[in-house]
């Protein structure tokens, strides 16, 4: 199934302070609230939740200072996904690789940045389309990216596309003929572009990560992108700082699985000893995941905040972000499949869809098994081995320890 081209974006507000994005966040987490639930239930599109993102300037606060954002930290933006996750990891999942895409402009050249940064400014989304099916790693994609004229062609075939589908641009991953990964940021009603409304999933509903395809898609030079071309250090931070929104998405989880708990507890008649325990020992779960969480972002912050920073260094913030989402992507499914054990009674609200927290917060922690991020942990605190993603980009094979 063909979904339409998105809607035209209503202006945006524009945020110029940390404070003034948490409020919005916390505003856009209410608006959510209301009907995340049914979202879900109805595998509905959600164009009005992702229209009130657009709106809230969210999705701006990270563009820099220069172009006219506000600049912010990503101790900042990982506080907001706490606050959305929440509320709803499906929904708060869909600007995941949106901020990964707003980070790529740093090494793009003053046209291309200024053209993107000034749509995102006015509410414009990215979305992706980055993975293949059967290719586990990026620098193995089939998609093809090849000069003709004053641009390029695009042709392949792409899934999990998360937030593609009502995206005003869709970034793609092609593989020149020289072998460099290239991103091209492609227009969402480019003729050839075909993202398809096929997400039939278990959990994550509302991020309808379904299929894109690329039939002879041209865009100019000015929207591609070579993401190879940074300083190793500011590359491996940025990776470290996207990936750690996920983390983020688990904790978020976690505290809003929390929140409902307490709420079952507090109309409870009578609360057992055991219920109360297993509520207190989340909570410090919960508290210590949400630590570990920002503080990785702190350290992501102080590598893309130096002028000199080390690789060493940002081969540091992106074990932490490991660390982190090792211990929120364990917490976060075990904390919702205990739900059921608050015991909500007949008629109480937080009885009904229940399920969707558990759905969604094991559904996205499949996307990156936790065995992965403890093992690369692990072999990096024995040996200061590196994961083969983060050694490809790092140009490292290990780092004293």
């Amino acid at each position: 199934m063909t979904a339409p081209t998105p809607t035209a974006i209503a202006p945006a507000r524009i945020l110029t302070t940390a404070a003034e994005a948490i409020t919005a966040a916390r505003e856009l987490a209410r608006i959510w609230s209301q009907t995340a639930a049914s979202v879900d239930a109805e595998r509905r599109i959600p164009r009005a939740e992702l229209a009130a993102l657009s709106r809230s300037g969210l999705l701006a606060v990270t563009v820099p200072r220069e172009f006219g954002g506000p600049g912010l930290t990503t101790e900042t933006l990982i506080e907001i996904f706490l606050i959305l996750a929440a509320t709803d990891t499906s929904l708060a999942q869909v600007p995941q690789n949106h901020f990964d895409f707003v980070d790529t402009l740093l090494v793009a050249a003053p046209e291309t940045r200024a053209l993107l940064y000034g749509e995102v400014l006015r509410g414009a989304r990215f979305g992706n389309a980055i993975a293949e099916p059967g290719r586990p790693s990026r620098r193995e994609i089939a998609t093809t990216i090849v000069e003709d004229g004053e641009g390029y062609r695009l042709n392949g075939r792409k899934f999990f596309s998360t937030g593609a589908l009502t995206a005003q641009w869709v970034p793609v991953f092609g593989k020149h003929a020289d072998g460099r990964i290239l991103t091209a940021y492609v227009r969402r009603d480019t003729p050839g572009l075909d993202v398809r409304a096929d997400w039939d999933a278990f959990g994550q509903r509302g991020t309808f990560s379904g299929t894109t395809i690329l039939d002879n898609v041209w865009v100019p030079s000015s929207q591609v992108v070579d993401r190879s071309v940074g300083d190793r250090a500011l590359l491996v931070a940025q990776f470290a700082g996207n990936q750690l929104i996920h983390a983020a998405i688990e904790a978020g989880a976690a505290a809003g699985a929390i929140e409902t708990a307490a709420r079952i507890l507090s109309r409870a008649a009578t609360r057992r000893e055991s219920d109360l325990a297993r509520l207190g020992e989340f909570s410090v779960r919960t508290r210590a995941a949400r630590t570990l969480t920002l503080r990785a972002a702190r350290l992501v912050d102080g590598v893309l905040s130096s002028p000199q920073a080390t690789v060493e260094a940002a081969v540091e913030a992106f074990i932490a972000t490991d660390e982190a989402k090792s211990i929120a992507y364990e917490l976060s499914p075990a904390l919702t499949a205990e739900i059921a054990h608050f015991r909500a009674r007949a008629g109480d609200p937080e009885r009904r869809r229940l399920d969707r927290l558990w759905r969604n917060s094991r559904t996205h922690s499949l996307h990156d098994p936790v065995r992965w991020r403890q093992s690369y942990v692990g072999d990096f605190a024995l040996n200061g081995a590196l994961s083969p993603d983060l050694a490809s980009l790092a140009g490292l094979a290990r780092v004293a320890v």
